[in-house]
């Protein structure tokens, strides 16, 4: 039984900016058809499917694929809301070690940049409404937008109680893109003349969809949100206590990898001093390094540990 009463689903982004776009749509040129999308997806479906096969992998080939690190033309979401927060966390913790830190001259008297920058940082969470949007798959037989639900043979995905989102290119209006955002392209469907709903939208300044209502419910919102250090310190605090860490989620090697790779990278950012806050001017500095007790993660509480 899933542990959401609501029956939300959600989505976790490394950056406020990431739309709903599949890994395999990005790396098309923005002028290719659904058709020819659909083929090579296929190709890669049945070389991925030969390939589970032959290492005795058992399982839907699409959730294999997905929760394998292969692209594809899906995308994530789960059931937790605490899943959704570990993989836009984590997603940006790696991304902004290998972009900043890695293979870099860092200068420090420009630490207080990667500090702000590291600090001040947007997430992203996309929740949908599920049980709303089963109501309308079930009106709307032709709805562009799929939602597949937990594939318990995967222990990842299960682990995750995760669940997988994809278009149906055979059901898109003719404008839309394969590059355009899921949720933007179900609002295009229900804007059709011929459709008898419509998606009340509201957009932010970029005329990005941040809200999307059906019959005056929510089915949509997009979150956007900040980690100050203290955050950070009691969202590990929180991810440790409901299960949603590394070798919970991944429960096989690749947790045990992460769970090592990413405290590693998280001690790089305390030992430059990056994974702080700026004290105010009227705190004490009580460390030899001229830090605050109280400005210090306290990675014990969390999944991340610190390295002796």
């Amino acid at each position: 039984m899933h542990q959401n009463p609501n029956n939300f689903i959600y989505r976790g982004c490394a950056c406020e900016s990431y739309d709903l776009v599949p890994p395999l749509a990005r790396k098309q040129k923005p002028n290719v058809s659904f058709d020819t999308y659909a083929k090579y997806a296929d190709i890669l479906k049945k070389a991925a499917k030969r390939g589970y096969t032959e290492v005795g992998m058992s399982g839907h080939v699409n959730d294999l694929s997905q929760h394998y690190g292969l692209s594809t033309s899906y995308l994530d979401w789960s059931y937790l809301v605490y899943v959704a927060m570990y993989f836009a966390f984590t997603s940006y913790l790696k991304k902004f070690v290998d972009e900043n830190i890695l293979d870099q001259q860092i200068d420090p008297s420009k630490m207080c940049i990667l500090r702000n920058k590291f600090n001040n940082h947007n997430y992203c969470i996309y929740k949908l409404n599920k049980t709303l949007y089963d109501e309308i798959a079930c009106k709307y037989p032709n709805l562009p937008l799929k939602v597949y639900d937990t594939d318990f043979k995967n222990e990842r995905m299960k682990s995750q109680q995760g669940l997988l989102s994809c278009v149906d290119g055979n059901k898109v209006t003719p404008e839309t893109k394969i590059q355009d955002s899921q949720i933007e392209i179900l609002v295009k469907y229900f804007n059709q003349t011929d459709s008898r709903d419509v998606l009340k939208t509201k957009k932010d300044q970029n005329e990005k969809i941040i809200n999307c209502f059906w019959k005056n419910k929510l089915l949509f919102e997009k979150i956007p949100f900040k980690l100050s250090q203290i955050e950070r310190n009691y969202l590990q605090k929180c991810l440790k206590e409901n299960g949603a860490i590394s070798t919970k989620l991944f429960p096989d090697f690749e947790g045990v990898k992460k769970n090592i790779v990413f405290s590693e990278d998280y001690n790089i950012l305390r030992d430059w001093h990056i994974a702080y806050q700026e004290a105010d001017f009227h705190q004490t500095w009580t460390t030899d390094s001229g830090l605050n007790k109280d400005q210090i993660d306290q990675l014990d509480e969390g999944e991340f540990f610190a390295f002796q």
